[in-house]
């Protein structure tokens, strides 16, 4: 496999990935975390900062598909 081909594969995978962890989140309302299961109710703070965090993540992976849509060359 080509390079290019391993790295698109792993950012889809890794986009995948985070996309499913995202809805479960925000339709179950918890989190997994270091300390144990984060809650919407008793943790709102931590709660949505993991939400913003696999948005960050999300947000990245995009670029990265659009960097190697754009530039292909420099993968």
């Amino acid at each position: 496999m080509h390079r290019s081909q391993l790295t698109l594969l792993l950012v889809l995978l890794l986009s995948a990935a985070v996309s499913a962890d995202l809805v479960r989140t925000l339709r179950t309302g918890r989190a997994r975390g270091r300390g144990g299961t984060i809650t919407r109710q008793k943790r709102p703070e931590k709660y949505w900062r993991y939400v913003y965090g696999d948005c960050a993540v999300l947000v990245l992976c995009s670029v990265a598909l659009l960097w190697m849509i754009i530039s292909p060359e420099s993968f």
